[in-house]
């Protein structure tokens, strides 16, 4: 497990200590973080990358499976093994199967060392990513990161591109979003109150790939990449046209998408349209990063020329 990142969770020092010192052992440029709690976890998920975590289920501050849901939204290509003596039939297993790489009884004989195996099985087999990646992610994330994007006068002026949008295609639904690292943001949205998604569940992820293109897809459940898609499925999610925002620099930093709640289909010139309302939100975005950045002088403070 070279230069690969673990997360032991677990609130018992003595087993704690016993699996990790196995671990070390058996890895040979591998590093190991250890937590004690639910919230001492999150933070280190917060702080640094990791590419494994092995929980214990029951934790101080609540369950494994709750740290499972969390390392799915903030590190989805991380594996997650549920290391424990509760009994299995005690477990919601089934409900786990989305967010739990694999379960390893906990106490019996031969227990560490059937760990050891699965950790090292669960990073030598898992995924770079849950989703594609744009060859120039790292660019595009810090594209992102440079605006200023809280501002609730940019919050509003997107929005009404949004309002355009759906009223142009006589849609319920539609959005400006942001696509970081893990997650789907919503700058603004028009008949939704949506908040974050995982990454993974967004047809966004996949729109991005393509900057200055337009993907449209006409039902959802046509697509075999979205038809199981239970994150769309709540968000009423059929059909789904987006476009890219592309900075000056030729990075793709977000979206805007109309949806339907029912199969349908999207001209040319919905497509034309479609792009030109992204090219608009977009020169929302520069114009209010260049006035945020601009250094304030004497008329910014109501005054000028000599005070006369």
């Amino acid at each position: 497990m070279p230069n690969d990142t673990v997360l032991y969770v677990d609130g018992e020092e003595s087993s704690s200590a016993t699996a990790l010192e196995r671990l070390r052992g058996q890895a040979r440029d591998g590093t190991f973080v250890a937590a004690t709690s639910l919230a001492d976890a999150k933070e280190v998920l917060q702080d640094r990358p990791v590419d494994c975590v092995v929980t214990a289920y029951d934790l101080p501050d609540g369950t494994g499976l709750d740290l499972a849901e969390h390392v799915r939204t903030v590190a989805p290509d991380a594996g997650c093994v549920l290391y424990t003596g509760t009994d299995r039939a005690a477990i919601d297993t089934d409900g786990a199967a989305d967010v739990v790489t694999e379960f390893v009884p906990k106490g019996g004989p031969g227990a560490v060392e059937e760990l050891c195996r699965v950790v090292e099985f669960t990073l030598g087999s898992r995924t770079q990513s849950a989703y594609p990646l744009p060859q120039n992610e790292a660019d595009r994330l810090d594209a992102l990161d440079a605006y200023e994007l809280d501002s609730e006068s940019l919050r509003s002026d997107v929005k009404r591109i949004t309002d355009l949008a759906a009223r142009y295609f006589d849609a319920p639904k539609a959005s400006v979003n942001l696509i970081k690292e893990h997650s789907q943001e919503f700058l603004a949205c028009h008949g939704a109150d949506w908040t974050p998604t995982a990454r993974e569940d967004s047809i966004c992820t996949y729109t991005i790939l393509d900057a200055g293109e337009i993907t449209v897809i006409g039902d959802v459940k046509a697509d075999p990449r979205f038809a199981d898609n239970e994150s769309l499925d709540e968000l009423g999610i059929r059909s789904y046209a987006g476009a890219t925002l592309v900075t000056d620099g030729g990075l793709c930093i977000g979206t805007l998408c109309v949806y339907d709640e029912e199969p349908r289909t999207f001209s040319t010139d919905d497509r034309e349209y479609l792009d030109t309302l992204a090219e608009l939100a977009m020169s929302v975005i520069e114009l209010r990063h260049r006035l945020s950045s601009r250094p304030s002088g004497p008329d910014d403070h109501g005054t000028g020329g000599d005070g006369s």
